[in-house]
């Protein structure tokens, strides 16, 4: 898996967002100031930015956080691409570590057969191996949720002070990774309360309130560690102050501790109000508040059909089991890895703010688990061994038919690739990753220059890409008339349809890495 990330996401220009998370993650770790980019938690842009330190690039410069990453990796006496590989590096262990967790975890419960598999479905995922390239934090929460979850239900099982401590420590790491991982709190409480109730004990507030008090200052100690023993006055981030605090002015000079992080939730819970988002984009509509279906719409295009019909039988057998089984009798790892998928699906319902798939990854190591544990663990349906092997089979073909442009992997029900832009863009398809191989189509093909509609930002210019805007082409008549190659990346298409109706009746020349779509209408002599 990371030798297919290493060789593949060398040949991609940046994400939308990749230059500034490594350009926050950058001035955390140069500076100490937690300004920059403050939606997440600092965690992995620390990690990011640490093998980039080590290339001692040029400071950057201050203003708008989106200007200043261009100028900081476009205008520097380190190349972009040497510091996109760096910071990518760092995410490619990450997903490493991902997979490690996920054998582990699988060995312990399971065993080995179902461990091998788990982790081969999420190696050959399409959906890991390409978010797994980019200096994102998706698979970082992706790997944080799981491990707090199964940490916690060790200490569950087994309740010692060690395991108290050390699931407090993995929550707090889990909370410096993404404002996600706040899931955790719900879902622990979750497990929490099953667990005492399969061991029929009554049920205690003062235990409850000490075990998660204990939890909560050991997370806490690790996230004020992570923000480098911030402590600001309340009223040094106006915005904060004004929503925590809006009618006593006086504890706007009340020094809080990490207040980065207090300043990133509130932000959050902005965007989860429904304000401050940007449009999302849903089977041809969009919308400013999204929709509550994005989520099972995401997972149902994204995941590829072997995952989809695994789970599909795996769900068969459960149902099969519970008929048989009470719920109070069954074992807990079921629980435990049900608890926090559960958890996440509601709130992933209720969301604002949604970017589709990327933001449903931390359930597939859950799910992963859970279905190699039901089909090869200790009752097996006899069919089970058989089932495995064809969903792997084809796993490993609908993988290849989209390698190496992973990023715009949908299944075949979706109209693959090629339709994916019917249903969702953005950071499902179209992250402006395809500037490079834009550039060596052009050079292939002989073009010298494109008229270009870009969603992202890469240079263009830094590529040696030769480009005028692409005006409005909204009929076939003005396409006629445009003479000159179009270069459209497929967000835009599928945003401004009225814009570029014309082309959209056109049938590309090329789609280059399925997320920037070409039209030669030169005119002929």
């Amino acid at each position: 898996m990371a030798a297919l990330q290493l060789t593949t996401v060398r040949h991609e220009s940046q994400t939308s967002d990749e230059g500034r998370q490594l350009l926050s993650g950058y001035t955390y770790l140069t500076s100490g100031h937690f300004t920059v980019a403050v939606e997440h938690p600092p965690l992995l842009k620390l990690l990011w930015a640490v093998p980039v330190w080590f290339l001692h690039p040029s400071p950057p410069h201050g203003g708008d956080a989106w200007l200043a990453a261009a100028d900081f990796l476009y205008h520097n006496r380190v190349s972009a691409d040497a510091m996109l590989m760096a910071g990518r590096c760092s995410a490619i262990a990450v997903s490493v570590l991902l997979g490690l967790a996920i054998a582990y975890w699988a060995r312990c419960h399971f065993g080995v057969g179902p461990a091998l598999f788990a982790v081969f479905l999420f190696a050959a995922d399409p959906n890991f191996l390409a978010n797994g390239r980019y200096i994102k934090n998706d698979v970082g929460a992706s790997l944080m949720i799981f491990a707090a979850t199964m940490i916690w239900g060790d200490y569950l099982v087994q309740a010692t002070r060690k395991r108290l401590w050390l699931s407090g420590l993995v929550v707090g790491l889990a909370l410096t990774t993404k404002n996600s991982a706040m899931i955790l709190w719900p879902a622990m409480l979750l497990l929490y309360l099953l667990h005492r109730w399969q061991q029929r004990r009554r049920f205690s507030a003062v235990e409850c309130v000490r075990t998660f008090g204990t939890v909560g200052i050991v997370a806490f100690a690790v996230i004020f560690l992570v923000y480098g023993f911030e402590v600001s006055p309340a009223g040094s981030s106006p915005g904060f102050a004004m929503r925590i605090f809006p009618a006593a002015s006086w504890l706007t000079r009340v020094p809080v501790p990490a207040l980065g992080y207090f300043r990133g939730l509130g932000n959050l819970s902005l965007r989860q109000a429904g304000k401050a988002l940007e449009v999302s984009y849903l089977l041809g509509r969009q919308s400013a508040s999204g929709w509550w279906y994005m989520s099972p719409v995401a997972f149902a295009v994204k995941t590829p059909l072997a995952e989809l019909a695994l789970f599909g039988m795996v769900l068969a057998v459960a149902a099969g089991r519970l008929r048989t089984l009470r719920l109070r009798g069954m074992d807990f790892r079921w629980l435990l890895l049900l608890a926090t998928p559960a958890c996440y699906c509601v709130a992933a319902l209720v969301a604002h703010s949604n970017a589709g798939e990327r933001h449903l990854l931390p359930l597939y190591p859950f799910l992963f688990v859970f279905s190699a544990g039901v089909l090869l663990g200790g009752r097996a349906p006899k069919w089970g061994w058989p089932a495995v092997a064809a969903c792997g089979l084809l796993l490993i073909l609908e993988t290849g038919s989209v390698h190496p442009h992973y990023l715009a992997f949908f299944n075949a029900l979706a109209g693959g690739p090629a339709g994916g832009r019917e249903y969702l863009v953005d950071s499902n398809l179209d992250w402006g990753q395809d500037v490079r191989n834009l550039k060596v189509y052009m050079d292939d093909h002989r073009i010298p220059s494109v008229c270009i509609s870009y969603f992202g930002w890469a240079d263009l210019d830094y590529y040696g890409i030769r480009h005028r805007s692409l005006p409005e082409i909204r009929d076939i008549v003005t396409a006629d008339r445009l003479d000159c190659v179009a270069a459209i990346s497929a967000t835009h298409l599928a945003l401004y349809r009225d814009r570029f109706a014309g082309l959209d009746q056109l049938e590309p020349d090329a789609r280059i890495g399925y997320s920037i779509y070409m039209y030669d209408l030169r005119r002929r002599p």
